[in-house]
């Protein structure tokens, strides 16, 4: 058992890196390593995650949003042309409104954390 760490040597390193991109290709691609940590960061607001709560339960306007959220329309709009951006909601005009709904395909896999209540994944 170690008792200090040793640094590894610039060998060690790169073979890491080369199996961290073997691995993991979309480091190596600035442009989809870019959509994808924004993808990520769709989750990384609270305002975000309610919308997110609603529309996974049924479509909703922007007006509904706003009601539900007790928010501002532009704080809101902001919040969705984000998501939108990353295919994260999607938009249908219906008449004068745009109907806003979840890519349940696009984020059934992260769902189950939201589900959770305890404080166990941290």
């Amino acid at each position: 058992m170690k008792t200090t760490w040793e640094l590894k040597s610039n060998k060690e390193i790169n073979q890491i890196r080369k199996r961290a991109e073997k691995q993991l290709p979309i480091v190596t691609d600035n442009e989809e390593l870019e959509y994808t940590a924004s993808f990520f960061k769709v989750f990384a607001d609270e305002t975000r995650l309610k919308i997110i709560s609603l529309l996974w339960i049924d479509d909703m306007c922007m007006c509904e949003i706003v009601e539900a959220l007790n928010g501002a329309n532009s704080t809101i709009s902001h919040h969705l042309k984000i998501m939108e951006k990353v295919k994260v909601i999607i938009s249908n005009r219906e008449g004068k409104f745009t109907i806003y709904s979840i890519n349940k395909e696009k984020i059934s896999p992260l769902i189950s954390y939201l589900k959770q209540s305890d404080k166990a994944l941290y």
